[in-house]
């Protein structure tokens, strides 16, 4: 693998971390919920770009591309866990 390949297939990892890390939901149901689909979405939104890539291009940087822009259109949209014993958010 030359180091242009190799870059390129870092890159599609690091999307695909970026893409999964997903920050923890307040201790609220509804918050829990809305975390698990997000992470649901996203991990269903990885392994399409993927196989399609697999299929068509082969071009990691492509797969990268797509799954961080499908990303930015799946933000986090509940509340954020709160540590009670100091106040920080994580």
């Amino acid at each position: 693998m030359n180091k242009r390949t190799e870059a390129a297939h870092v890159e599609l990892l690091d999307a695909i971390v970026e893409a999964l890390s997903v920050p923890l939901p307040s201790i609220a149901d509804a918050d829990e919920r809305l975390y698990f689909r997000l992470l649901e979405r996203r991990a269903l939104t990885v392994r399409i770009i993927i196989a399609a890539n697999r299929a068509v291009s082969r071009d990691p940087s492509l797969a990268a591309d797509a799954i961080r822009t499908r990303t930015a259109e799946d933000p986090v949209d509940y509340r954020l866990f709160k540590d009670e014993k100091d106040g920080d958010l994580r």
